[in-house]
């Protein structure tokens, strides 16, 4: 009967082990307590009565893991800390070389969110392992839901080369009830010409607005706009009533840029003939606006719009002019590229895509300013969402949507085989692993600047330090009554 005791000396002890180890990583992030099962042991033949048998003690079946869901830390103030909320584990490697990983499948799983970047760039785990990825497409799609074709997760320092404006886009409320700058603007060519129209004073123009370009070295420009109110019909006979024409010509950095010709149509002429004017002298090529009593642009009876002179707006490059409405030995001057100083590339033009309204309860408004070129740009920030989708912020304003966080999960999370590190490998007894995405079907979502704390609670441990304590020394004493009984009859004489 000693065996008997014996295992449940081993027993209590396993029960001790398991305990200590709880209370051992109460504080290591993502760890999962486990729990010592046992089962009772019995040896009995077919001719044995199992009313009267014993038992021959204990045995432990296994050390079972218990992967309930641990308490969120909260803002950590670091944005690659990530928790899971809900099921799933994050997918590791070994190796951030993308073929070696394709080929070897070395991927472990973790629950332990604390990344950090490495010297390359890569987020990793305290311990140097690779956090792995979806490649995603521009909507934020997984191209391939697959753990073997996730990657290693580089977040580019900087955003590469930059990359030159070719189209920027506006939308603009012109003010209906601004006051007419007919008399002061017209002079013999009462359609086009902006007599006192000076780029310095604002009193000559109804408004002006401004956004950024980009050249092709990345260099950033202003664009400006100078809007003038030309007049309005007010005669109610005639078959143009309540039409109202505005002029618009373009400066970059404070030189002016012509609008080159398209499909057909003349960018609009402006002359300016005030000697008090800066601008004296100057002829500049704009377009103009025509707006109907709907306070919108004016268009005929087929619906082609014909209050928009031209209606395709680019401004002019220096190498070949862009059908520049200058003479050639003109036609740089008034370029894009002589504008911004030179030294660029000096095909670049830029489209604008421009969407006016003339609304009198609205005054002068900008928005939805668009530019499709950009700066080299240093990271500035990394954020996670719920999602797991990866987004990057540089210093130039560019946002960049690098990849989906790879989550995992197993139909048996407790078949998994623990190799340290707060990590696990997949197993026969866990199931194959499911690729999965985070907030989509079984797995939960990520949190970003949080950690999931370990799930032990440290009064249950306590309890059950105690108890393993206290069985340990009673089958101890259960062991020394045998121990006595035996020395009892080996002394009979």
């Amino acid at each position: 009967m000693f065996n008997t005791s014996i295992s449940g000396l081993n027993g209590s002890q396993k029960y001790l082990d398991t305990t200590s180890n709880n209370i051992a990583n109460a504080n290591s992030y993502g760890f999962k307590k486990s729990r010592a099962e046992f089962a009772d042991l019995y040896a009995n033949t077919v001719f044995t009565s199992t009313k009267t048998a014993t038992g021959m003690g204990v045995t432990t079946t296994t050390v079972a893991q218990q992967f309930s869901q641990g308490s969120l830390t909260g803002d950590t103030g670091n944005n690659l800390d990530m928790a899971i909320s809900g099921n799933g584990f994050f997918v590791l490697s070994n190796e951030a070389n993308d073929t070696k990983q394709s080929a070897g499948g070395d991927r472990t799983y973790t629950r332990n969110g604390a990344f950090e970047l490495n010297k390359d760039g890569y987020i990793v785990t305290a311990m140097g392992d690779y956090l792995q990825g979806y490649d995603i497409d521009k909507n934020a799609n997984v191209t391939n839901l697959d753990i073997l074709s996730t990657k290693a997760i580089r977040v580019p320092q900087d955003t590469g080369a930059p990359k030159q404006s070719s189209k920027v886009g506006m939308t603009v409320n012109l003010p209906a009830g601004a006051e007419n700058l007919a008399e002061e603007n017209h002079g013999t060519n009462t359609k086009t010409s902006m007599k006192k129209f000076d780029h310095t004073d604002s009193t000559t123009y109804t408004n002006s607005t401004s956004q950024t370009i980009h050249d092709s070295l990345g260099g950033a420009h202003t664009l400006t706009y100078y809007y003038v109110k030309d007049s309005t019909v007010t005669d109610p006979n005639a078959n143009n009533y309540g039409e109202t024409t505005w002029n618009v010509v373009t400066y970059v950095d404070g030189n002016p840029v012509d609008i080159a010709n398209a499909n057909g149509q003349n960018s609009v002429e402006f002359k300016v003939e005030d000697a008090g004017s800066a601008d004296v002298g100057k002829t500049f090529y704009g377009f103009q606006l025509v707006f109907g009593t709907d306070g919108k642009i004016k268009t005929d009876a087929n619906g082609n719009t014909t209050g928009f002179i031209p209606a395709t707006l680019n401004l002019v490059n220096s190498s070949n002019g862009l059908a520049s409405p200058r003479a050639t030995a003109d036609a740089k001057q008034y370029s894009l590229v002589s504008a911004m100083g030179g030294g660029m590339d000096d095909t670049q033009s830029i489209n604008m895509d421009l969407n006016f309204t003339q609304y009198g309860s609205s005054k002068f408004t900008a928005s939805l300013i668009t530019n499709d070129g950009y700066a080299t740009g240093i990271l500035e920030n990394v954020q996670v969402d719920e999602d797991g989708v990866l987004v990057a912020s540089y210093t130039n304003g560019r946002t960049e949507k690098l990849c989906k966080v790879a989550l995992a999960n197993f139909t048996n999370p407790q078949g998994l085989i623990k190799i340290g590190d707060t990590q696990w490998k997949e197993s026969m007894q866990s199931g194959p692993v499911q690729a999965c995405e985070a907030n989509t079907g079984m797995a939960g979502a990520i949190k970003g600047a949080n950690l999931e704390l370990s799930n032990v609670e440290l009064a249950s441990e306590l309890v059950d330090l105690i108890i393993a304590q206290r069985t340990y020394q009673a089958n101890a004493q259960a062991l020394q009554t045998q121990n006595t009984a035996m020395d009892a009859i080996m002394n009979i004489r």
